[in-house]
């Protein structure tokens, strides 16, 4: 079956065709997919933008393989109750975080180690009796059952002679006994402090400065976009200001667009509306700025977006219909004008949409504090 037996004359999905063959959330999700004149490629399902990398190939793989080793633990109703007792301990929150890497079974043990493709020798540097998992170097190790004796509990499987290897490294480690004795008089000092009602302390730090509005080179204008998406099954409010030099509004616009299945998706569209509607003002020397990266990468190396390549396509033709377009990444801080008049879209539940001379009015006072910026 090709994609193409699955369109209409018109271009577009074939809804009743899509109906026949696939359940109702397949065809949900095939109609959200843009339809295009563009080549059949090879689209690697296990990354965002559609383009095969060893980042994703490793993270399937590492996924495939703990699955399997980690099930058994994860399921177990005893372990999920063992997890949350754990944090009702009364203790230090770096000890909570190991227990509960114990009782996750992700402590760095050469058996859990080499589920990550390395091959080290899993036999327990103490004892050398059995391979180094948690549950042998937690409690079946000689060390370790010597220790909980010595804290006072009931070893399992306790072996009362001590291994060679011990004994080769008895003059280079610490008593287990001493070990064991500070760990107790640590705890208990631990537990007088924090018995005491605590003075709540404001700790005073500096932040490190955020990234101000740029303006564009002389002769351009800058246009700022932003879509505010929150899920696939509501609407996205989309913005965009457009700025000169000095930092003055020449226009801003705001829009709802209809549902997106991503955030990716989202942000093509923005860019498109935007371009569409700087095209129709008559702009031929634009600054496109958004920040979210992704978008500004995907319009330099298409390549590496192969799942996104329609809306690509389109946008790389509506920007050929200007003389001079360049993008530009900014910081969240810096694209708070646009961030803030998307937001409005779905928070206030503005869905007219609109374009207008000048900057909004309820943002006057911070559009002029950004346009004086630049002139400091």
């Amino acid at each position: 079956m090709r994609v193409s037996s699955l369109l209409g004359t018109n271009g577009q999905w074939d809804v009743i065709e899509l109906q026949q063959l696939f359940p109702e959330n397949e065809v949900t999700r095939i109609l959200h997919m843009q339809v295009g004149n563009v080549p059949d490629r090879d689209i690697w399902a296990y990354s965002p933008h559609g383009s095969y990398t060893v980042k994703s190939v490793y993270a399937l793989a590492t996924k495939f393989k703990e699955a399997e080793a980690v099930r058994d633990m994860s399921d177990s109703l005893g372990v999920l109750e063992l997890k949350r007792l754990i944090w009702k301990v009364p203790t230090i929150p770096k000890i909570h975080r190991f227990l509960w890497r114990a009782a996750s079974g992700v402590l760095a043990m050469a058996k859990r180690i080499n589920t990550r493709g390395l091959e080290l020798d899993t036999c327990c540097r103490i004892c050398k009796a059995a391979g180094e998992s948690i549950e042998h170097v937690l409690f079946n190790c000689t060390m370790a059952q010597e220790a909980w004796t010595i804290a006072g509990f009931q070893p399992i499987h306790f072996q009362q002679h001590l291994s060679l290897n011990m004994i080769l490294y008895a003059d280079t480690q610490e008593s287990i006994t001493i070990q064991v004795h500070n760990a107790i008089e640590e705890a208990s000092i631990w537990s007088e402090l924090n018995t005491q009602k605590q003075v709540p302390e404001t700790v005073h730090g500096l932040n490190e400065e955020a990234k101000k509005w740029e303006p564009p080179l002389l002769g351009y204008v800058k246009c700022n976009i932003h879509p505010n998406w929150r899920n696939a099954k509501l609407h996205s409010g989309v913005a965009y200001i457009i700025r000169d030099p000095s930092g003055n509004v020449l226009h801003h616009a705001r829009d709802a667009l209809t549902f997106s299945p991503n955030i990716v998706t989202s942000e093509f569209r923005c860019l498109v509306w935007a371009l569409q509607s700087m095209e129709n003002l008559g702009y031929q020397e634009i600054v496109v700025s958004s920040d979210f990266k992704d978008i500004i990468e995907a319009v330099k190396k298409p390549n590496k977006w192969p799942l996104f390549r329609v809306m690509l396509q389109k946008i790389s033709s509506l920007c050929a219909r200007f003389r001079s377009v360049a993008f530009e990444a900014e910081s969240s801080s810096s694209n708070q004008i646009a961030r803030e008049i998307a937001k409005s879209v779905i928070r206030d539940g503005h869905f007219q949409s609109y374009l207008a001379l000048g900057g909004a009015a309820w943002l006057h006072q911070r559009i002029l504090r950004e346009a004086a910026s630049i002139r400091s």
